[in-house]
């Protein structure tokens, strides 16, 4: 889920690291490249800063060997983050790059990219997988938006690894479509997924979070005729990520696993994308890692569901809400 935030500073780029490809055919829309390369351990001093001040919920020092154990197991991998804490991207970059040294073949979808265009993304990861310009360009990444250069030591570490690279969000466009128009304006191949009258998983008790979600993630500033189409726009996204994790497993090789690189309300168990892929893939084993901050230098409460989560320094920000403008109310 994408709050308001200040700017963002930006993250250097880890150095590269030597890989082996291989190419393994795959019925993406234009192929991909996936990982069977053996990545060496990133240096030292990176994983050192990547690793700084980060505990588990006990306040113990997190276990890698364990987590990625625990991952490797999985057909679904979500890694969350708060989009502003450059540290929790460097984290994930080093857990991703440690994830796809097992050589398995895998599939890392992007919040950041749209669904739209993925196969660009994935085809420019073929042509230029030393480029990460390039293939952010292709896949139309909105720099500003996201603050980049911030996910860069994801992508680069997806890249370096081997993995094929896709997009899996829902654009803005279709996100306007549905808060002005409801049900009826949401994308065919998403709308059962988002239908209550469908989706029987889907309980009063998840809409009620739900829009309490939406409210509070928006500064308790949306007008209140806007909280219920925003936490449907919302739901949608989740099951846009969902069906392009379950397409790319579906396309990718025998034994393939995806990764999801979102934010932390998008890897929630109960209302987000694992939501979506327990109906898509219900025997699939789907494991979601949340990335939090510490509260006063302490471990705070981990406010939703997830398998595991761990908790880094904050990030230094302004008050998020001290200049949010909220949408105009919907005229429904």
């Amino acid at each position: 889920m994408k709050t308001v935030l200040p700017a963002r500073r930006p993250v250097a780029r880890p150095s590269a690291w030597r890989w082996r490809w291989c190419l393994v055919p795959v019925a993406l829309s234009v192929g991909a490249v996936l990982g069977c390369s053996v990545l060496p351990e990133p240096p030292r001093e990176v994983a050192d800063a990547a690793f700084a001040g980060v505990v588990e919920a006990s306040g113990a020092a997190p276990d890698p060997a364990a987590l990625l154990q625990r991952l490797r197991g999985a057909r679904y991998v979500l890694l969350g983050e708060i989009h502003d804490n450059a540290q929790q991207h460097a984290l994930r970059a080093v857990l991703l790059r440690r994830l796809l040294s097992d050589g398995v073949p895998s599939v890392v979808v992007f919040e950041p990219i749209d669904r739209e265009h993925s196969a660009a993304l994935a085809a420019a990861a073929i042509a230029t997988p030393h480029d990460v310009e390039a293939v952010i360009t292709a896949g139309a990444l909105d720099r500003a938006g996201w603050l980049w250069p911030l996910h860069r030591p994801v992508f680069a570490a997806a890249l370096d690894g081997g993995a094929a690279l896709a997009g899996g969000n829902l654009s803005r466009t279709d996100a306007s479509r549905l808060v002005r128009g409801g049900l009826a304006q949401a994308p065919a191949d998403l709308r059962d997924l988002i239908d209550p009258a469908v989706d029987t998983r889907w309980t009063p008790e998840h809409q009620a979070e739900l829009l309490h979600q939406v409210d509070i993630g928006h500064c308790g500033a949306l007008p209140a005729s806007m909280v219920a189409p925003m936490a449907l726009a919302q739901r949608a996204r989740d099951a846009a990520l969902a069906l392009a994790m379950f397409q790319a497993a579906r396309h990718a090789a025998p034994g393939a696993r995806v990764v999801l690189i979102a934010g932390n309300g998008h890897v929630r168990r109960d209302l987000g994308v694992p939501h979506d892929l327990a109906v898509l893939d219900a025997a699939a084993l789907v494991m979601s890692v949340a990335f939090v901050e510490l509260e006063e230098g302490r471990p705070g409460t981990v406010d939703a569901p997830y398998d595991a989560a761990w908790f880094t320094p904050r990030a230094e920000r302004d008050d998020p809400c001290a200049g949010f403008k909220p949408p105009p109310a919907s005229p429904g």
